[in-house]
C-alpha cells in the first residue's frame, strides 16, 4: 500500500493572510510543518500542493517536492484531487499547512492505523477539548462520535442543551490532519460540493454528507492550529517553552 503526505497551502487565508510564510523563530510555517512530516519514521513521499509561485519558491529553497495546481480550489481535498492523478497513491494523507505543533508520533499513528485497521474510506485525527471555551470558539473545528469511533457530525458551535461538562465529555476536537483512499477521492472529487460542507467551511462534512464512513482516530494531543493573530501568538508561546514541542524542534532543526 503506498501513503504519501500532501500539505496543501495557499496565501489567500480568510482570517490570517500569507499566514503559511509567517516566520514562528527563525523559519516560516510551512517549513515548520513540512520539517516534522519529513522526521517520520517510516519515510513516504511528501508534497506540497500549491497555486502560489511564491509558496513554491519557499518551500524549494529548503528542500520540499512542490506540485502547482489550479487557483481555483476552495480547499485542500479539492486541491489534492489535482494531484492525485499524477500521484496515483493508495492513500493521501492531508496535513493542513497550519498544523505547525503537529506531532509527528501522530503522523506514524495515522499510518500505523490505516495499515492495520479495516479499510475506511476517510480517516481523520480527533482528540479531547482542553478548555470549555472551546465549545463556543468557532475556530476549533468540533465532531460527535459513536462508540466505533465513526463520526456522526461535524460542527464549529454545537447545537447541544446538554450542560458544558456533559459536552466536554462527548465532544471531541476535530484535527487537521486527515486520509482519504484514492478510490474515495475520484468518486467525491467531481461531484458537487454540499450545503453543510460549504456554509460551515467543513470540508470533512462532504463525506459525512454523500453518506461515507469516517473514521475518528484517536490522539492525546490538543495542539492549536494557526487561524487567527491570537492563535499564532499562543503557537509561538508553546513552540518557545513547551518542553515536548522545544524537543521536537531540537531534532527537527
Amino acid at each position: 500500500m503506498k501513503i504519501g503526505i500532501v500539505i496543501p497551502a495557499r496565501l489567500q487565508s480568510e482570517r490570517l493572510p500569507n499566514k503559511v510564510l509567517r516566520p514562528f523563530l527563525g523559519k516560516v510555517m510551512i517549513e515548520h510543518v513540512w520539517m516534522r512530516a519529513n522526521s517520520i519514521k517510516e519515510k513516504v513521499e511528501i508534497v506540497v500542493a500549491t497555486d502560489s509561485s511564491e509558496i513554491k519558491k519557499v518551500c524549494e529553497s529548503f528542500g520540499a517536492r512542490v506540485m502547482l495546481t489550479s487557483n481555483n480550489h476552495q480547499n485542500g481535498l479539492s486541491r489534492t484531487g489535482e494531484i492525485a492523478k499524477t500521484l496515483n497513491w493508495d492513500f493521501y494523507i492531508i496535513l493542513q499547512a497550519d498544523e505547525i505543533l503537529i506531532d509527528p508520533k501522530n503522523l506514524e499513528f495515522l499510518i500505523k492505523t490505516i495499515k492495520e485497521k479495516n479499510p475506511s474510506p476517510f480517516y481523520n485525527l480527533i482528540t479531547n477539548l482542553k478548555k470549555v471555551s472551546e465549545l463556543t470558539d468557532r475556530n476549533v473545528v468540533k465532531c460527535l462520535i459513536r462508540n466505533d469511533n465513526s463520526l456522526i457530525n461535524i460542527f464549529r458551535l454545537s447545537g447541544s442543551i446538554a450542560s458544558e461538562a456533559t459536552q466536554m465529555a462527548f465532544t471531541k476536537k476535530i484535527c487537521g490532519l486527515f486520509a482519504i483512499s484514492h478510490k474515495c477521492l475520484n468518486e467525491i472529487i467531481n461531484l458537487p460540493a454540499q450545503i453543510i460542507e460549504t456554509n460551515e467551511s467543513i470540508e470533512q462534512m462532504k463525506l459525512i454528507e454523500l453518506n461515507y464512513k469516517v473514521h475518528g482516530v484517536e490522539v492525546k494531543d490538543n495542539y492549536p492550529s494557526v487561524n487567527t493573530e491570537s492563535e499564532a501568538n499562543e503557537v509561538l508561546e508553546i513552540l518557545s517553552q513547551d518542553p515536548y514541542q522545544k524537543s521536537i524542534l531540537a531534532q527537527i532543526f
